[in-house]
């Protein structure tokens, strides 16, 4: 928020962000009420891992998984200043 003044681009930085940090806030979530969904019998009998709670769950753990990831990639390449990026690129190398 303080960069604001400095950088023009960053308020609009931070509007695209906020849908992937509203993905990254609502994985947990969703996460868990598959879990609680998984309990019900009825829930699993036509989902995508096949029938049964082990093949549904896993499914959307890889699914939430990979959504929160995304976001994470995302977000870090949005709002992370570039100066801050190549520094830590040199310290990898």
């Amino acid at each position: 928020m303080r960069a604001t003044r400095r950088h023009p681009t960053a308020v609009l930085r931070l509007l695209i962000g906020i849908l992937p940090m509203a993905m990254l806030v609502f994985g947990p979530y969703r996460i868990g009420v598959q879990v609680l969904a998984g309990l019900d019998p009825n829930f699993t009998v036509n989902a995508w891992g096949g029938p049964g709670y082990l093949g549904a769950m896993a499914c959307h753990y890889l699914d939430g998984g990979l959504l929160m990831a995304a976001s994470a990639g995302l977000l870090n390449l949005l709002l992370l200043p570039v100066g801050h990026r190549r520094a830590s690129n040199r310290r990898e190398q």
